[in-house]
């Protein structure tokens, strides 16, 4: 049962992010990403189109990198505070560090393509290549760093508006860029160009709105974005590399250009996972005002019969289709398609899940259960795709998304029982629980 007294809350911010808008939202950002992908595929072939997608996972995982988390201890504590002089200025301890991420996530990207040039292709390490890198990163940054501000002031539908626009931004980048030079490194640099692009006008109206405060950092509350921050990034993280690490592993294993033929099943698969992230957002601020056991078990179930059939659809439009797309050479993505939507059904109950426990400030729980996953995930890796190659890599998403749902929905249900919403403890800020 819900705990007595947060009932009005919780409605006031379901009535403020309804599940069809965030949806939708959520479907308009991923069907830009994926046209971008596929429109790449299309006009790079498998091996650029490879390089291209290995320098979009360096620049997302080392967004997530710089940004240590702080975007979810934001959402997680200013809700407690908003309004007050500790919410003003644990807002410009997070505006000074998302702008430092910029120059932290671009160098550290810039570091791992060049660390990546020898194992997997020489292209990675070209200077045009490292060029566009750089700017997608900082788009990347964008993308992770200044939606969870409107989230955080419980804006949910303004802050997935911005996300779609900053993916349309790329996807219209790509558009612009490949009227003029069709290699990887320029359509990297022209998405992330659209995506910066945008991101700078979300910025400027978030300024606007007076949630982009200058003042200087106040030391406290930059410590302690910093120290819940770091606690929910192995989550984060443990789920980019469960999403993400496989691309250098394949690129190793089996060249550039598998990894081209792969992105094609990867994009088509990530379809299903709109619903329940548009249900991991609710359920986060859900938990943090105290929602119940009860409540986020509904959730999860709409999330899991929503993630299934889209992947049904997926599946048999993606059968038909792939080839007369985008050619014979792309064939092996059918198959590897239907395992990978079968993934993104064992997923749905962790996206549910792992939002309830940020929400609900169980970070040091979180990140434990991300970094789990994400060994779990390289191990799979490593083990898998020397054998079977790209089905091996499908074959460790079901693995690993399965143990992660599984275990996080064991973490999550006892601790919503005893669930007390932060402002009920009658503290200015809320507890960090484990």
């Amino acid at each position: 049962m819900e705990n007595a007294g947060t009932g009005t809350q919780v409605a006031a911010a379901r009535r403020r992010s309804p599940v069809a808008f965030l949806t939708g939202s959520s479907l308009a950002q991923s069907a830009s990403y994926g046209l971008s992908a596929l429109l790449a595929s299309a006009l790079l072939g498998p091996h650029q189109r490879g390089l291209m997608l290995l320098g979009i996972t360096t620049g997302s995982i080392a967004g997530l990198l710089a940004g240590l988390g702080t975007g979810s201890a934001l959402r997680s504590r200013l809700p407690a505070v908003s309004g007050t002089a500790t919410g003003a200025r644990l807002l410009a301890s997070y505006t000074w560090w998302s702008m430092l991420s910029v120059v932290t996530g671009g160098g550290l990207a810039i570091l791992l393509s060049r660390l990546a040039a020898p194992l997997v292709d020489t292209g990675l390490g070209e200077p045009p290549f490292l060029a566009a890198v750089l700017v997608v990163t900082t788009g990347y940054v964008a993308l992770t760093q200044l939606p969870d501000v409107w989230c955080a002031t419980g804006r949910s539908r303004a802050g997935s508006v911005w996300a779609a626009l900053v993916a349309a931004g790329g996807l219209v980048g790509v558009l612009i860029g490949a009227t003029l030079d069709r290699s990887a490194w320029a359509l990297l640099l022209a998405q992330g160009t659209g995506m910066v692009a945008i991101a700078a006008l979300q910025a400027a109206r978030l300024r606007v709105v007076g949630l982009v405060p200058l003042a200087s950092p106040a030391g406290r509350e930059l410590a302690e974005l910093l120290r819940h921050g770091c606690r929910a990034l192995g989550l984060t993280m443990g789920l980019a590399l469960a999403l993400r690490a496989d691309r250098y592993v394949l690129g190793a294993v089996a060249g550039a250009a598998t990894v081209g033929i792969y992105s094609v099943a990867a994009t088509l698969s990530e379809g299903p996972r709109v619903v329940p992230a548009a249900l991991g957002w609710i359920v986060n601020r859900d938990v943090a005002l105290g929602a119940g056991v009860s409540r986020v078990v509904r959730t999860r179930r709409t999330a899991l019969l929503a993630a299934a059939a889209v992947s049904l659809l997926v599946g048999v439009g993606g059968w038909f289709l792939i080839i007369p797309i985008f050619g014979t050479e792309f064939a092996d993505a059918r198959p590897l398609l239907l395992v990978l939507l079968l993934a993104e059904i064992t997923f749905a109950p962790f996206a549910v899940a792992s939002q309830g426990l940020l929400g609900g400030g169980w970070t040091t729980t979180a990140g434990l259960l991300g970094a789990a996953g994400g060994v779990m995930a390289l191990v799979l890796f490593a083990t898998a795709i020397p054998l079977w190659g790209g089905y091996g890599t499908a074959i460790a998403y079901v693995l690993t998304y399965a143990g992660l749902s599984v275990v996080s929905w064991r973490l999550l249900r006892p601790r919503l029982v005893g669930n007390i919403a932060p402002r009920r403890h009658g503290t200015t800020s809320p507890p960090i629980r484990v």
